[in-house]
């Protein structure tokens, strides 16, 4: 294990990097019981991840020592429980705003993953702990495809990394995650400050929302059908337009089915 801590914006993050563990989510449930507050912008790092986990209680995949797979430890208490969605707008535009510093276009696919050229290279997950005030505190897992180079056959049609998109390969994946973490800190510092607002948080995730304007194949229970993204709203809700009706779906209410 070792400890880098390296400042940011007046604000000093400490990474901690694991060689192996099951999931860096699971193991700062475990810091925070066990141990002393840490600091906000603690981020666990692992070489090699044996149980990472992604939406939908899905297994996320990933190569010992080629992608970037991380947990961030914030205290998002000036946000009420309803507003949860606003974080997840915040960590996937401070994800596209590290994408574009590498000069790749990256999409957000509602609600919380980052996709080129049509297939997955990111993932978010967030595990929010909260009381009667709002959020207590939140852990922020992501997993980006850096370097990896083959994928198994049932998910290559839809998985993919920078490197096999981009043919960029990311010389050091700790400095790219400490990269990650000053965009992402970066736009929580001045949603904090109220230096941006929502409405532009919400009208920017919209401006690089995947598939937005054009028709995809979705399944919602039973039904499988067509229908044209329109938007996402505040609350997080997917604005769907289907037989010239909008219908609002929420997370696992509907499933994109990617051809």
């Amino acid at each position: 294990m070792q400890n880098n801590t390296f400042s940011g914006d007046s604000l000093r993050l400490s990474l901690i990097v694991l060689d192996e563990v099951t999931s860096t989510n699971d193991y700062f449930k475990t810091q925070l019981s066990n141990f002393k507050p840490l600091p906000e912008f603690t981020a666990i790092m692992a070489k090699k991840q044996t149980n990472g986990r992604g939406q939908r209680d899905s297994t996320w995949l990933s190569e010992e020592n080629a992608n970037i797979t991380f947990s961030l430890l914030l205290y998002p208490t000036f946000l009420k429980l309803p507003d949860h969605f606003i974080l997840n707008m915040c960590i996937s535009l401070g994800l596209i705003h590290w994408f574009h510093s590498l000069q790749i276009d990256a999409k957000i696919k509602w609600p919380n993953d980052i996709m080129i050229n049509n297939k997955k290279v990111c993932g978010i997950l967030i595990e929010n702990t909260s009381n009667s005030k709002g959020i207590k505190h939140a852990i922020v897992g992501i997993g980006v495809n850096a370097n990896q180079e083959n994928f198994p056959a049932e998910i290559k049609h839809k998985a993919s990394s920078i490197l096999r998109e981009t043919s960029y390969r990311l010389p050091s994946l700790e400095t790219a995650c400490e990269a990650i973490i000053r965009h992402i800190h970066q736009l929580y510092s001045r949603l904090q400050k109220k230096e941006i607002s929502t409405d532009q948080l919400l009208e920017e995730y919209n401006k690089f929302l995947f598939l937005r304007g054009q028709t995809g194949l979705y399944r919602a229970g039973d039904e499988t059908f067509e229908a044209e993204i329109k938007e996402v709203s505040p609350d997080g809700k997917l604005h769907l337009l289907r037989n010239y009706q909008i219908s609002t779906f929420y997370f696992k209410e509907v499933e994109f089915l990617l051809q």
